[in-house]
């Protein structure tokens, strides 16, 4: 279930994050990159919801893929309705789909569900699609700076916002011992690769950003996935445990 968690994020955040990209900057081909990889990762969370055996979430993550094909098979008609009906629906259906999960997984209230999917939803989602979007410069040559510089600032405040859900999930009485205390090695790990790498790869993500040095602000995302990729696995088991995000 940590496993479909961590993947149902991604691909929600990857799917949200898009508008920031703006489809006239990246073209059609790019939002088709990313709805294909947003539904790899939703079948490999129906996956690993089957082989745990949670039928409905399974069925759940099913839904979700075949409203992503009808997005992906509609994406040339922008400002029609069989386009913005299916592509709406699919924004919140992640959304839906990752809060219920949270709380499944993790056993968390409702209000703590929603903090912790939609936090890390923003942290992997704008993180991930900004390294993506990194490479895509490659592709379209004399692409405007701005989507990344959109998305750059995106992941400063995802982090932030990461950062105060778990700090206020600590004030909790007796959750410092059990989770910073208790789990000691697996926490601090969490919030230095996962909070504390972010803050400050930024100003170097930034720089390089600010003179159009793609291939440079590409390398160092690279580095912010993996920093964050590794705060949140271990911050989804410490909530599982916690049953708080953090």
């Amino acid at each position: 279930m940590l496993l479909a968690l961590f993947l149902i994020d991604l691909a929600a955040g990857l799917y949200l994050f898009l508008p920031l990209v703006g489809r006239r900057n990246a073209g059609v081909k790019f939002y088709r990159l990313i709805l294909i990889v947003s539904g790899a990762l939703l079948a490999c969370a129906a996956a690993a919801h089957v082989l745990a055996r949670a039928r409905d979430a399974a069925l759940a993550d099913g839904a979700l893929l075949l409203l992503t094909a009808v997005v992906y098979f509609t994406l040339r008609y922008p400002k029609r309705l069989v386009f913005r009906v299916p592509a709406a629906l699919l924004g919140g259906g992640y959304l839906a789909l990752a809060v219920w999960i949270w709380q499944q997984t993790t056993n968390a209230s409702l209000p703590w569900s929603i903090a912790g999917a939609l936090s890390s939803i923003a942290l992997l989602g704008s993180v991930n699609l900004a390294m993506l979007l990194g490479h895509w410069y490659l592709v379209v040559r004399g692409m405007s700076i701005d989507p990344l510089k959109r998305l750059t600032i995106a992941t400063l405040a995802a982090t932030i916002v990461r950062a105060l859900v778990v700090a206020i999930a600590l004030i909790v009485p007796e959750m410092w011992y059990s989770v910073a205390i208790r789990q000691g090695i697996f926490f601090w790990m969490r919030a230095g690769w996962g909070l504390l790498g972010p803050l400050a790869l930024y100003p170097m993500i930034w720089g390089t950003v600010r003179i159009r040095s793609t291939m440079a602000a590409t390398g160092i995302l690279y580095v912010d996935v993996v920093a964050v990729v590794i705060g949140e696995v271990l911050g989804g088991w410490l909530s599982a445990v916690a049953h708080v995000p953090v």
